[in-house]
């Protein structure tokens, strides 16, 4: 919390709501707390081989205590075909149909290029590299400006920037 927001709190007084949810918020976590410390002293029966130390083990008795850990652990999660959806072939065409389409690029040379070789804008925009397209804006009145702002094609004619003259 920021200075000033304490030293507002601290103008208005203490708010004898929030004191007393908190002492109650504090007494619901010891209690938990003493039920869990509790249920770990209470020795299990179930527990076989486990609560031996593992030096004191010969090799089948870590072998069906590994074997043995993994069944109960496959018992917490169920198989992963249950857990998906079950998907209709209409439902997957449908997702399909509104996922982005994924298109190889690569470079073709500087976007002069591609103005020169497609003609249309949306056609070179399709054409440009990741990094291209990050280089360039394409505005509504079909301009193309670079990072900084400068025009490079003015929607006719390629436009030489001041500093390649």
């Amino acid at each position: 919390m920021n200075r000033s927001a304490r030293s507002v709190l601290r103008k208005i007084g203490t708010d004898f709501s929030l004191d007393e949810e908190r002492e109650s918020r504090l007494e619901r976590e010891a209690e938990e707390a003493r039920a869990r410390m509790q249920a770990d002293e209470k020795p299990k029966d179930g527990d076989g081989l486990s609560s031996v130390p593992e030096e004191m083990l010969t090799e089948s008795e870590k072998r069906h205590e590994q074997y043995r850990r993994r069944q109960a652990m496959g018992g917490k999660f169920s198989p992963a075909a249950e857990r998906l959806p079950i998907m209709t072939t209409e439902e997957r065409t449908e997702r399909d149909k509104n996922r982005p389409k994924w298109r190889a690029t690569s470079f073709e040379g500087p976007i002069e290029k591609l103005i020169e070789k497609y003609g249309d804008l949306e056609e070179v925009q399709r054409h440009l590299t990741l990094g291209q397209s990050m280089k360039y804006e394409f505005t509504t009145d079909g301009k193309i400006l670079d990072v900084e702002g400068n025009l490079i094609y003015d929607g006719e004619n390629i436009v030489t920037p001041p500093s390649a003259k």
